[in-house]
């Protein structure tokens, strides 16, 4: 049975689900059926009839009976029966979320955004998988005498960003309140932080560009900069994975992941793995983008040009069917819809790429000063 571990968003849509927002049934639906329902993404294919849902802590804390599937360029969808098998590891402040709080409220606000301007009453807040951020708001708002709830803010990844305030809405007169107004503060701008994604095929020259920006940055910036470079990724990070499509996903997963939380605390990480696939791209553009600022850099050197550097012999091997799905003749290498950068076309030189890629991140105006 194949094991999926759930995002901190996909366990509060679960959690939803189980505090009836989404009717009596414990049950994901295909994006189809509209925006009121419950959903679950998946990266890849799925081959199974029942998976196996994890917690952050990978423990299982749900099955699915898979009934129908559907697939786009964002990956498959699931529509299938849910079994809760176990309870999952305590979200912040339960005590202030659905399953707790069973009683009804006649009047709540929902407050989307920072907070500005007086509140009363009861004041609905949602978790949007910020811990620190959750914790700061709930405890501002009960310093003021304010009552306050928790509404988890679900995955809900078929739903259009300009549409979320009215899903929030739909579900917080559910789980809470018969009449919720809604108030729309300020809009948290995302922090400080920047994940830099290179992708592109091996050889592209994606280290050594990466190691040049990286150089510039520590000159320039006083945030601190961390590299993860994809040859010492697979060495210390992800070390045991192989090179199936899944190992690939995972590497990238865990490199995004320790990417946001990077900076998340205010730090830029530059990555630099092949990342060939455009699902994966995306989902760690989605972890990045919660807490701050993500740029996809495509290192687009032909492949005839990477085969022709072919320094450790890997392209030979590969062509001789000595290594197996490798990227860019037996595996294919998705190339990016969304690159912010494109580098490295038509024999441009590493230090040309480098300050093409800092420029974008720092601005014209600031080289040569703090960011």
């Amino acid at each position: 049975m194949t094991e999926i571990r759930l995002s901190p968003q996909q366990l509060n849509e679960l959690e939803l689900m189980r505090a009836g927002a989404y009717g009596h049934a414990l049950r994901y639906e295909l994006p189809t059926k509209g925006p009121h329902n419950a959903t679950l993404r998946l990266a890849g294919a799925v081959d199974e009839r029942a998976l196996t849902l994890l917690d952050t802590e990978a423990t299982p804390v749900a099955r699915v009976r898979v009934l129908e599937t559907s697939a786009d360029s964002r990956g498959t969808w699931i529509g299938g029966l849910v079994e809760v098998v176990r309870e999952p590891a305590p979200a912040a402040f339960s005590e202030l979320r659905p399953s707790r709080t069973a009683e009804p409220l006649s009047d709540a606000t929902l407050l989307l955004g920072r907070r500005s301007g007086r509140l009363d009453g009861t004041v609905i807040v949602t978790d949007t998988g910020d811990a620190h951020a959750l914790a700061q708001i709930v405890r501002g708002l009960r310093t003021d005498g304010l009552r306050v709830r928790v509404l988890p803010e679900p995955a809900a990844d078929h739903v259009p960003a300009g549409q979320r305030g009215e899903l929030l809405e739909h579900l917080a007169s559910i789980v809470f309140a018969s009449n919720v107004k809604v108030i729309r503060g300020e809009q948290k701008a995302p922090g400080n932080g920047i994940v830099v994604l290179f992708t592109g095929l091996s050889g592209s020259g994606k280290s050594t560009i990466a190691r040049q920006v990286t150089r510039r940055l520590r000159a320039e910036s006083s945030q601190r900069v961390t590299l993860l470079d994809g040859d010492e990724v697979r060495a210390m990070l992800s070390a045991g994975l192989g090179f199936s499509r899944e190992d690939r996903e995972l590497n990238v997963r865990r490199i995004g992941w320790v990417a946001s939380q990077i900076s998340a605390h205010g730090g830029i990480a530059i990555c630099a793995p092949i990342a060939p696939y455009e699902s994966m791209r995306r989902e760690v553009r989605e972890m990045a983008e919660r807490v701050g600022r993500f740029v996809l850099v495509h290192v687009a050197t032909p492949l005839e040009e990477c085969e022709a550097r072919d320094r450790k012999g890997l392209y030979a091997k590969a062509r001789a069917g000595e290594i197996m799905e490798f990227t860019g003749i037996s595996d294919p290498y998705e190339t990016p819809e969304l690159a912010d950068v494109t580098v490295g076309a038509h024999g441009e030189r590493a230090e040309s790429a480098a300050d093409r890629v800092t420029l974008a991140l720092v601005g014209e105006s600031e080289l040569g000063y703090v960011i």
